[in-house]
């Protein structure tokens, strides 16, 4: 059975896409920690680090707002290709700026916007491209899930290395490691054989066709409810993840390797959340587990805001990682099964965008309320507000449940 969460990855296109990814997020996850840990040594400030944060994810929301379209209209496989060497180039910049001791507050902000840009453009295009690599369609459920699994693996192992190697190399030569792995997955994207779609789709006016997805994803009902619903969760909680340096060296006194340790736990839980979400052979169930990740998320976190026991927090931040997971490759997995394949890559973007424009605002939010009022108090707040959300998704779910359903039964009779 434990196998089970393997079983995409005897499509030879996912296999090699799945290694890119392997590199992609290992990298990612300790240029994260990195990033963290030189804000806050350059200025002290847990509202700066929620400015850099909240740059970062805004430039995405504005560029994702237009990726669907092309995610919908281009290949996606030469998109990807594009914008994984544009990501490559950014890291080597970083790395040889900071490394050189060149690195300052502004030009970090600026290689992290830029970073932002890329990511938006990239993200509806790397989630619609999983549906194409699958070729048995009911391992959708399974290819989603080793995606977050992969994800969260990365963030166990990369913030463990990125808080050990920061002190010994230093930020700089984590990005530099950041750059090699980023460089690895353009070459190994070369490998996937991907032939797109035969439709040939009539090439329509591009605000024309962004006007179309965005009608759609706001008119049907259960879409707009899961995306909605999903930006609601991140700007109130998900933004906690910002403000961790602060709670390292605050409350716990500690230096990278307590962060470390914190961004370690979260992946903990989600990889857990992954193989949990994983094992399951369809997407019928998915609408309540998404509830019962709510619940343990704001539980999690409301823990987390008072605890001042390390192991205590850490535990706390397990499940925080579990219930996220559980909501975010639940509500993705939904829609990428109800949402038409033409419009599927801007369906996606919407609910990239809402989540990259949440998770800004939440980003600058909670540095600000951190500032001002406290990490804990911030906390406290967001895992009070998730809470609420989980008590308003139960209330929607029988409707939700009787027009998603009828949605999964119309996309089976046209597959």
């Amino acid at each position: 059975m434990a196998l089970l969460i393997f079983k995409s990855l005897s499509s030879t296109n996912y296999r090699f896409f799945f290694m890119g990814q392997a590199f992609s997020n290992l990298g990612n996850m300790m240029k994260q920690v990195a990033v963290g840990w030189l804000v806050y040594r350059l200025t002290g400030s847990a509202l700066l680090l929620g400015v850099v944060s909240f740059s970062r994810e805004i430039a995405a929301f504005l560029f994702s707002t237009v990726a669907g379209v092309l995610a919908d209209r281009y290949n996606k496989h030469r998109l990807l290709m594009v914008c994984q060497s544009l990501i490559a180039v950014n890291a080597i910049i970083l790395a040889l700026l900071t490394i050189t001791d060149a690195i300052s507050f502004q030009t970090l902000l600026a290689l992290e916007i830029v970073f932002g840009l890329v990511s938006g453009m990239e993200m509806p295009s790397r989630h619609a491209f999983v549906n194409d690599l699958v070729e048995d369609k009911t391992y959708l459920t399974n290819a989603i899930a080793l995606n977050s699994s992969l994800f969260n693996t990365a963030r166990i192992v990369g913030p463990a290395l990125a808080g050990i190697l920061i002190p010994i190399i230093g930020e700089g030569y984590c990005f530099l490691l950041y750059a090699v792995a980023s460089s690895a997955v353009v070459v190994i994207f070369t490998y996937i054989e991907y032939r797109p779609s035969g439709k040939k789709r009539k090439g329509k006016n591009f605000a024309k066709e962004f006007r179309e997805g965005a009608v759609f994803s706001i008119k049907t009902r259960h879409i707009r409810f899961l995306i909605l619903f999903v930006a609601g969760i991140t700007l109130i909680g998900v933004s906690y993840m910002v403000i961790l340096p602060v709670m390292a060296a605050e409350v716990f006194m500690g230096d990278a390797v307590i962060f470390g340790y914190m961004t370690s736990a979260v992946g903990i839980g989600s990889l857990l959340g992954a193989f949990f979400v994983g094992a399951r052979n369809n997407v019928v169930g998915l609408d309540k587990l998404i509830l019962l990740g709510t619940l343990i998320f704001g539980l999690g976190l409301a823990v987390f805001s008072f605890s001042t026991i390390l192991w205590l927090s850490l535990l706390a931040l397990i499940t925080t990682g579990l219930g996220r997971v559980i909501i975010f490759t639940g509500s993705n997995t939904l829609l990428q099964t109800i949402a038409p394949e033409e419009k599927r890559g801007r369906v996606l973007s919407f609910y990239i965008m809402l989540f990259m424009g949440a998770l800004s605002l939440g980003s600058f939010l909670i540095g600000l309320l951190t500032d001002w009022m406290g990490a804990p108090f911030a906390l406290m707040m967001g895992s009070l507000g998730v809470l609420v959300m989980g008590l308003y998704y139960a209330k929607s779910l029988p409707l939700l449940r009787k027009r998603t359903y009828r949605a999964i039964k119309k996309s089976e009779l046209l597959t």
